[in-house]
């Protein structure tokens, strides 16, 4: 197989190539991909633990406890002592950045939109459950 038949090869290059793009338009908030997807799961998932907010970012908890850190540096989110579990904490967005979030929303779907220029909508729906699908396999593959 060539490696521009790879199915890694080619998931990883349009996965960067994404992330430059938001990297780019992110810039003028001063945010990164990183930032940008807590502050999204934040803006959907309110009062989570900073261990559910790693799975759902699907990074490791320190990583994630280092773009909380530079969150809450910006005021971006904010970090409270559980009440059930005095040994962790809960993790909100602020509401400065809930706004910053439904701004920012139309860049990245713009970026989603120019990414799969030349798709159906029926494409589109089947290459996202198709990326999904592999994504549950390798999942389950653990």
């Amino acid at each position: 197989m060539e490696l521009h038949e790879s199915l890694g090869f080619l998931l990883n290059y349009s996965a960067r190539l994404i992330k430059r793009r938001l990297d780019q338009e992110l810039k003028q908030y001063h945010l990164t991909t990183s930032q940008w997807a807590v502050l999204k799961i934040l803006s959907e998932h309110s009062h989570i633990s900073q261990a559910e907010l790693a799975d759902l970012t699907g990074t490791d908890r320190a990583n994630c406890g280092a773009v909380l850190d530079k969150l809450i540096a910006k005021q971006f989110v904010e970090k409270t002592l559980s009440p059930q579990d005095r040994r962790s904490y809960v993790v909100s967005i602020t509401p400065s950045a809930l706004e910053l979030v439904e701004n920012i929303v139309a860049l990245v779907n713009q970026t989603n939109r120019q990414a799969l220029e030349g798709f159906s909508k029926d494409e589109q729906q089947q290459f996202v459950n198709s990326l999904n699908l592999v994504i549950k396999n390798l999942l389950k593959a653990r």
